[in-house]
Parts: C-alpha cells; sequence; structure tokens
C-alpha cells in the first residue's frame, strides 16, 4: 500500500524531557500559527478547529495510509459525520510496519502463561508471523468484510490471528472459551462469520461438546482452525483443521500485500458489556479505531518504543483491543492467560517484566489494599511510571492507596468503554493528578456533563455526552439495517449529541469525574441516588468485601421504591444487628440519610459480566423478581438465584410481642404506666413502619434505613393510633424510639390548634390547609422552600365530629373559614392546599367571597375534581385510566391484588385516606368566579383534559402551570423546590 510522509516528527521522542503531546503541540503551533502554550490550549484548539487538529494528528502520527486528506470530516451531526472519506489504510500494517523511531528488532509482545513461561517476539518476527497467517487466510478464501471469530485466551497465538484477519480485511470479534457455547452462539450468531479460530486448552469441561455446539449454532461457517495441540474431531459439521498445520510451508506475504481499506472500513464487531441489558454487536470501523488509540497512547499517555504496556483484561473486553493498538506507536505490550491467584500476582507481572504503564482495575486496587498489600515495598517496581485503572468508578481512597503503598507515580482513572473503543476521560503528561479525578477530557472530543434538557452543567453531576463529531463514533450494529436501534442507543435522549449512559461531573480546570451509569442511579422517595455514593461511604465498614446497591419496588407502598444493599461478607463477618447498624450510621454519616438502605442483605456473591463488570441491572432484576434481561451476559448467573432467595428471606421478618421492645424502652422513658404503653406502642409502630423485628431505645430512624417515605407513615400512625400529632421538625431533632414517645408525650399535653405557625414571617398570612390525614408534615418541605416573607398558616379543622362522623368538605370549609378569619379579620385571604387540602381550601374561598370577604389569591396543587362534579364521560375515564394507571406499576397492581385476598383489610393509614377520598367524592363543586391558580402534574392519570374541563365549568378563571412529575411526587426532594418556586412566582 501507498505511505504518506509525515511532515512532522512522529511518535518518537521529541527533545529530552519533552513529552509526545508537548511535541504535538509544537507541531501544530508551527502549523497554525496559533498559540498553544498552556496543555488547555491544545483541548480548546482540537474543539474550535476540528479538522486541522484531526488532520494535523493524522499526519504528525507517521501512520501509513494512501490517498487525500483534504476533506477531514463530512457533515455536522455526531451521528452521521464521516471521517477521512478518501483516505485508506489498513490497520495491521498501521501497527506492525516498519518505523524509522522504532528498532526493528525491539520486543514487540511477550505472552506470559500460568505457569511462569513466557514467550517474546520482536517486531519483525511479529511481522513476518502475522504475513505468514494472512497467507494462509488468503488461501482459504477470506476477503475484506468478512467476519472472523476469536475464541481464545490473551496469548501470542490469538494476536496473531487477530492481526492476520485484519490484514486481509475481515472483521474481526474475540471472546474467552470459557464463556460457554449459548453466550457465544448468542453474540457470533449476528455476525454470520465465516470463519473460526477456536483454542479448546481453555475450553471448561468437555471441549470436543462445547465445541460442536459452537461450530452448529454458526451455520455460515466455513472454516474451523484450531489453535490447541489437540487432534482435530471428526464429526462436526464444518471443515475443521489444526491451525499450525495450516501454516506449514506457507510462505510470510509483505505487508505491502495487505489491502489498503477505507477510514471507516469494519475492522471489530464488540459486544456491549451487557451490564444494562442484552450486549450490542457494536461495528468499530479501522480508522477511526487506530487514530483514536494513537491519540491516546501517545498523547494522554505519553506512550513510545521505551515503554512496556500490561493491561489486566481479557479477549472479551475493548481493552484488549485498546492495549493492542499500543504496537502503533513502538510499544512492547505485555500479555497474560492465567489466573490472579494472589493479590501479588499481577505486581509480580509488573516487577518481572520491567512494566512501565501498568492498567487495573478499581476492584483489583481494593483487593491488594484490603489485603494489606505493599508491593513498592517488596517488589522492584523502578520501571513503573504510570498505573491506569478502568472498568467502573475508582474512589478516592483508593489513589491513596496507591501513593502509599506502590510509590510515587499517577494513578490516572480512564473512562469510555466498548461503545467507543476508546476514552471519553483519561490522563494527561502535563497535569497534575486529583484524587478521584480523571486530569482531562479527551481531545478533540466535546465531552460535557448536561441536565435532563440538554443544558451543560459545571460543577454539578450531569449526563455524559460527545456534543461534536468525533472519528471513533462506532459504524453502527449489526443486524440493524435501517439504524434505529443504533439511534435510540445514543441519540435519542438528547438529539444531536452522542449519549453515552454515564454521570459524570466536569470541573472548571476540565478534570472530569465519573459516577457510574446514569442507568443504575437510584430514585428514592424522589431522591436520585448514585450507587458510587454509597459505596464510598461504605468504604472501611468492617466486614463487608463487597457492596451493590440496587433500588427495589417497596413491597409496602404501591408506587414507592426503596435502596436495597446487598453486600459480600469477608469470611469471619456475621450480618447481625451490630454490623447492620454500624454499616447505616456509617453510611448517614459519611453520606446523607438519604443514602442509608432501608434493606441490607448478605449474599454469595454479585452478579459480574464477562469483562469483570458488575452488573446493577442484573442484581435490580432478581431483587424486584423479573426476568433478568442480561443473563446471558453475566459470568455467573447462578448467583441471580441466591439473590432472590436472602432478599425474599430478609424481607420476612418475625414480629414478636410489645412488651420486649416497652423493656428496652422504659428505661429511657418515665416509669408510669402511661409512659409504659406509650413506650410500648411507639416502639410498635416504629417496628411496623420499618419492617424490623425490634428496635433499640436509641436507634437513629435514618441508622435503620428508614426513609422519608417511612416518616410519614409512622406519624400518621402515631396520630391516628395514639392521638397524638408529631410535628416532623420534632421528630427530626430526636429521631429514636425513646425520642418519639417523649415527642408523643409532648404533643397530648398540648393539642395541636385549628390554626398553626408553620412558618413566621411579616405581612398577610398564606394559609396552607392539611392534608388528608389532617397533617402538615408531608407539606413540610414545601413551606421550607416557598420564596416569601410573608407568615404561613396551617389552617388544621378536625376531620371528624365528637362522634366520630367524617364531616363533610362544606363543613370542614366552614371551621377554615371561621379559624382564618380569626387570625387574619380583614383583608384579601391567600390559600393554598395539595390534593385534598385543596379541595377544602377552595371551597373555603367559595364561601369567603359568599361571605362578602376578598380572596386575594387561591393555589390549588393538583387537586382531582370530586367524582360528583363529573360528567358520565369524565367519570369513565376516569375509571379506565386508573386501571390503566395500575396496570403500568407492578407496585400499585400488586397493592389492590394483595387487598381483594380475603381476611386482608386495610391499615390505619390507608383507610384514613380512604375516608377522606369519600368525603372528597360525594362533594359537589361550587361555582366560583375569582381566579383560581392551579398546578398541574403532568405525569399524572391520563385525563388531565377532563380534569381541567370539570374545574373550568366551576372555575371558568382557572390559570393552569404545569410541573413534571406523578401527583405523588410533587411534594417529593426531587421536585418540592421546583414546585415551591412555581407558587411563590405566582403568590398574591
Amino acid at each position: 500500500m501507498t505511505t504518506t510522509s509525515a511532515p512532522g516528527t512522529g511518535i518518537g521522542p521529541g527533545p529530552a524531557a519533552e513529552t509526545r503531546l508537548a511535541s504535538f503541540r509544537r507541531y501544530c503551533a508551527q502549523r497554525t500559527g496559533r498559540p498553544l502554550e498552556r496543555p488547555g490550549d491544545l483541548h480548546a484548539f482540537s474543539l474550535d478547529d476540528a479538522p486541522t487538529f484531526w488532520r494535523a494528528l493524522l499526519e504528525w502520527s507517521a501512520l501509513p495510509w494512501s490517498g487525500s486528506a483534504d476533506r477531514v470530516v463530512v457533515g455536522t451531526d455526531v451521528e452521521t459525520a464521516r471521517f477521512f472519506p478518501d483516505v485508506r489504510l489498513n490497520y495491521a500494517a498501521a501497527l506492525l510496519g516498519p518505523r524509522p523511531d522504532v528498532d526493528d528488532a525491539s520486543a514487540a509482545v511477550t505472552s506470559v502463561h500460568a505457569d511462569g513461561s513466557t514467550r517474546t517476539v520482536d517486531r519483525r518476527g511479529l511481522r513476518a508471523a502475522v504475513g505468514q497467517a494472512a497467507a494462509a487466510l488468503r488461501r482459504l478464501g477470506v476477503r475484506p468484510g468478512e467476519q472472523v471469530v476469536v475464541v481464545a485466551g490473551s496469548d501470542l497465538p490469538t494476536v496473531v490471528a487477530v492481526l492476520a484477519a485484519a490484514a486481509v480485511g475481515a472483521t474481526v470479534s474475540t471472546a474467552m472459551p470459557d464463556m460457554g457455547a449459548p453466550v457465544l452462539v448468542d453474540r457470533f450468531g449476528r455476525t454470520d462469520p465465516v470463519l473460526l479460530f477456536l483454542d479448546r486448552a481453555a475450553v471448561p469441561g468437555d471441549a470436543d461438546a462445547a465445541g460442536h455446539a459452537l461450530v452448529s449454532g454458526l451455520p455460515g461457517l466455513r472454516h474451523v482452525l484450531l489453535l490447541d495441540d489437540g487432534a482435530a474431531p471428526e464429526r462436526w459439521p464444518v471443515d475443521t483443521r489444526s491451525w499450525a498445520g495450516e501454516l506449514t510451508g506457507v510462505p510470510a506475504e509483505p505487508v505491502e500485500r495487505w489491502p489498503a481499506l477505507p477510514f471507516d472500513h469494519p475492522l471489530f464487531v464488540l459486544f456491549s458489556s451487557g451490564t444494562t441489558g442484552p450486549p450490542k454487536a457494536i461495528v468499530h470501523g479501522a480508522g477511526g479505531t487506530l487514530l483514536e488509540h494513537v491519540k491516546e497512547h501517545a498523547l494522554h499517555g505519553d506512550l513510545g518504543p521505551r515503554d512496556v504496556l500490561y493491561v489486566h483484561t481479557t479477549t472479551a473486553w475493548m481493552m484488549w483491543h485498546w492495549q493492542l493498538s499500543a504496537l502503533a506507536v513502538g510499544a512492547h505490550v505485555v500479555l497474560y492467560d492465567g489466573p490472579v491467584s494472589r493479590p501479588a500476582t499481577l505486581w509480580e507481572l509488573v516487577a518481572r517484566h520491567g512494566v512501565t504503564v501498568f492498567g487495573t482495575s478499581p476492584a483489583h486496587l481494593q483487593l491488594c489494599q484490603d489485603t494489606g498489600l505493599r508491593p513498592g515495598e517488596t517488589l522492584d517496581l523502578g520501571r513503573l511510571r504510570a498505573v491506569l485503572s478502568t472498568g467502573s468508578v475508582l474512589h478516592d481512597w483508593q489513589f491513596d492507596w496507591v501513593a502509599d503503598a506502590v510509590g510515587p507515580v499517577p494513578l490516572q482513572s480512564i473512562s469510555g468503554g466498548t461503545d467507543v473503543l476508546g476514552c471519553f476521560v483519561l490522563g494527561h503528561p502535563e497535569l497534575p493528578v486529583r484524587r478521584g479525578w480523571s486530569q482531562a477530557r479527551s481531545l478533540g472530543l466535546d465531552v460535557a456533563a448536561v441536565d435532563e434538557a440538554g443544558r451543560e452543567v459545571r460543577g454539578r453531576v450531569g449526563e455524559l455526552v460527545c456534543r461534536r463529531p468525533f472519528p471513533s463514533r462506532p459504524v453502527g450494529f449489526r443486524q440493524d439495517p435501517d439504524g434505529r436501534r443504533f439511534h435510540d442507543a445514543y441519540f435519542a435522549a438528547h438529539p444531536g449529541m452522542w449519549t453515552h449512559g454515564d454521570l459524570v461531573e466536569i470541573a472548571p480546570d476540565g478534570g472530569a469525574r465519573v459516577h457510574g451509569r446514569s442507568d443504575g442511579v437510584l430514585n428514592v422517595d424522589g431522591v436520585r441516588i448514585g450507587p458510587s455514593e454509597v459505596y464510598r461511604a461504605l468504604q472501611g465498614v468492617p466486614g463487608i468485601a463487597q457492596a451493590m446497591a440496587v433500588e427495589q419496588r417497596d413491597p409496602r407502598y404501591a408506587g414507592a421504591s426503596r435502596m436495597v444493599l446487598l453486600v459480600v461478607l469477608h469470611p469471619d463477618a456475621d450480618l447481625d444487628g451490630d454490623l447492620a447498624r454500624t454499616l447505616r450510621a456509617t453510611v448517614r454519616r459519611r453520606a446523607s440519610a438519604a443514602h442509608v438502605p432501608s434493606l441490607v442483605v448478605a449474599v454469595d456473591e454479585l452478579p459480574v459480566t464477562h469483562s469483570g463488570k458488575p452488573s446493577e441491572t442484573a442484581a435490580r432484576d432478581a431483587v424486584n423478581g423479573d426476568p433478568v434481561r442480561n443473563e446471558g451476559a453475566l459470568r455467573n448467573p447462578g448467583c441471580l438465584t441466591g439473590i432472590r432467595a436472602a432478599v425474599a428471606r430478609a424481607g420476612r421478618s418475625t414480629v414478636p410481642t410489645a412488651d420486649a421492645d416497652a423493656r428496652a424502652l422504659t428505661t429511657s422513658a418515665a416509669a408510669d404506666a402511661d409512659a409504659d404503653r406509650v413506650a410500648a406502642e411507639a416502639a410498635r409502630l416504629w417496628r411496623e413502619a420499618l419492617g424490623l423485628d425490634r428496635v433499640g431505645p436509641d436507634d437513629h430512624f435514618a441508622d435503620l434505613g428508614g426513609t422519608s417515605r417511612q416518616v410519614m407513615t409512622l406519624l400518621r400512625r402515631v396520630a391516628l393510633e395514639l392521638g397524638a400529632d408529631v410535628p416532623v421538625e420534632d421528630f427530626l431533632a430526636e429521631p429514636t424510639p425513646a425520642g418519639l414517645a417523649r415527642c408523643v408525650a409532648r404533643a397530648r399535653s398540648a393539642p395541636m390548634p385549628d390554626v398553626v405557625e408553620l412558618r413566621a414571617g411579616v405581612g398577610r398570612p398564606v394559609f396552607l390547609l392539611c392534608d388528608a390525614w389532617g397533617q402538615f408534615n408531608s407539606l413540610h418541605a414545601l413551606v421550607r422552600a416557598l420564596h416569601t416573607e410573608r407568615p404561613v398558616l396551617g389552617l388544621h379543622p378536625p376531620l371528624a365530629d365528637a362522634a366520630g362522623r367524617r364531616r363533610s368538605v362544606g363543613e370542614l370549609a366552614d371551621a377554615c373559614l371561621v379559624a382564618a378569619a380569626g387570625r387574619q379579620p380583614a383583608g384579601p385571604l391567600s390559600l393554598l392546599g395539595y390534593s385534598f387540602g385543596g379541595l377544602v381550601g377552595y371551597e373555603t374561598a367559595v364561601r369567603a367571597r359568599a361571605a362578602g370577604r376578598p380572596l386575594g389569591w387561591l393555589g390549588l396543587i393538583d387537586v382531582f375534581p370530586p367524582t360528583a362534579s363529573l360528567t358520565r364521560g369524565e367519570a369513565r375515564a376516569r375509571r379506565w385510566a386508573g386501571r390503566l394507571d395500575t396496570l403500568r406499576s407492578p407496585a400499585r397492581l400488586a397493592h389492590r391484588l394483595h387487598h381483594r385476598v380475603p381476611g386482608v383489610g386495610q391499615g390505619v393509614e390507608e383507610a384514613a385516606w380512604t375516608q377522606s377520598w369519600l368525603v372528597a367524592a360525594a362533594h359537589r363543586l361550587s361555582p366560583y368566579d375569582g381566579p383560581v391558580t392551579y398546578y398541574a402534574a403532568t405525569r399524572g392519570l391520563p385525563l388531565v383534559g377532563n380534569t381541567l374541563s370539570a374545574w373550568r365549568r366551576a372555575a371558568p378563571h382557572l390559570l393552569v402551570t404545569e410541573l413534571a412529575g406523578d401527583h405523588e411526587d410533587l411534594l417529593s426532594a426531587a421536585r418540592v423546590d421546583l414546585l415551591a418556586a412555581r407558587v411563590s412566582a405566582t403568590l398574591a
């Protein structure tokens, strides 16, 4: 093939002590006349003038290519843009061709085996081996564009097979032999391979039977080439040969024989790790892969001919291909196909082979730290100059451990993925390392963090996107002829951007901190929680070896969810009450009460994919009893049965008599009989709200996994069963069973008046109506978040009369008007209510107008009109909408079916709500000709139009402002600030 002569210096070392990045920056400055003196200047240039940057990189790198680079990028859309449409190249030639800055006799690949034996080949020898293998493949009829699959470990024969296939223009996929025939057939069946390389030596069990199943499941195969030394089986349905025998007598063909192919010619089909669903078959182009890898290795990693690179990976993971491309910058690549039998195994390999750049994972680093390993003191790591970590979130303390136990080498957190076969954030040879952070965003990639609306955010967590075209964007997916699945995977969430599926925080200096997968985020009571935040808080908790936080549909509350923490314990640990309490208290102290898990469950192991990545999606499905979408992508699917069983056991708690809790509580409560009874009852309600079998008098609510929803349930039941309306702020001041008993005693001694000061202020008050349980606790966050100097007073009419009969909406409104007039004798009234309280507030406004009392403002927060005020068609639509809403929510459906079981009745809390609902449903709206501001939840029941029609018949001057969320979500921590802002903006 034709080779261009690059006008730059290439990837070889520049002046003494100058990094390759500095050399390239100087080259770009000379080429453009643009001053690029600081590290950040080059990144800005790579985005501002992307075509010049990418062409300069292609030419400076001295990669072999032919054609014209005048057209750098065609199109501006990230999804469809093409790079270098007139450039042709060959990936294998770029890795193996002679280079003026690399000695042909220098080591290219060292293959290390489990028994300690090694084999090293120099660049000349590797080029000859690949040339011979390419000639053999050509004799077998393998043509450009056809698919070759390699099922083998990380060793030298695998490298030769992969590069030979790439040399003749085939598209290559790789996998590990121990993944099993069903998984391999599922993956490779989507690629239509014509040739299979197979190493049976690493296949567990009956290798021939497994091989037969694999071959039989790939009907398009023409040849199977065995990489092992065993005899060829006789009854496989495809021509099967020894690869060594096939090479005998075949002369090596020169690099010049290898075809020059289009820049975006399919090179690899890689499969996503399967952490979130079935693996995607992602097609990567040769030119984009090569250019991105050279950029990352030479510029971000300062990797060159004097370096030895070892990345702990398997052929099933994209890091294997990423490591392979280091041959293009002249580096010596070390491979290892054995097990990690001890924490020191990999460090010993690094020391023995003089590795300069070592790639590992947070899980391996944590293992080393937990076992007290100090490789810097026991091994000669004198040549090691950098440690790379990828695969999951790297925590702050791991930077400290590397600095202390390994030595003064930078720990660089690199993150990207199979989807782009590269990195979005990674290291930088000229910038300092900041613990917990990646040093830089990848050059030429417009990486940003955005909010749900696609707006860039700085200094806080957002969705990781790339906003401009980049060469390593995949060509597409296999078996996706119209590109719809490709579009939906990466471009549907934020049109015009690549959405990667990670959460990231971008610092003002350009550093980045990845917070994990965005689809792994938990939403507990409206609070978004990143699992990595929980894992950071758990660091150092004794007895915990591994942990995984997942969201579970709460079986106790329809439509609600809770956090379940799955933990793998150290062999000598036991998940007793003390450890669970310590765990929760530590999380609350280091993070927040919202991060405390409701349920802590010990399991034998956590699900991981074949590439070793933890799969929170699989665990979440198992915890919820759902089909596991990515079970075929798991290395250990058997662990799911254990997880399901453990969660089921943890959910079944035995409830001892209240006397046990009473005895514990009377040590800190008054010793009289009434105090004993209050303490016992408070403990019972506490236990039942949290689903625990026993509690201690000083147990903190959050340490036991309590959520804000459970606080509401507990305080409602305290009011209904103990006759004490405890304000939530009083409870939070001492959130223990003993503290609750004291709160109950105080509330009983001073019953709540008809008008309650919820927030002090100046001027005319804003009157807030109580909720369907006659309380203000659910409205506490809204009151605190309002932007007003006016006082907020709560109207608290008794919901029932002295005989226990529920009062009608009209009777409640009369009582509210009297109470409001008592606190504000003159001037226009301002009334606000949510749901049931809003209905009472509306009727209070009607009666005030009828009495000649002016109304300054009336706000209704997502108040459903009473059934009695709906037309027959509207009532029918509401019934069907309610049924559909139930069917869409598994939790609501289970809740509904649960109460149809004979003998199962409503709890006290639900029965009280039902009584309020019946009172509301029987009410008929009275006409009101004044202005009404209505705050509508936009994701509520699909009958908003009907709801508003009913309201507009009664109140024609209805002003509607919409808020994202369900009816139940509007007061949640995630949405209450927006609701408060809207209310404050319209408050008169």
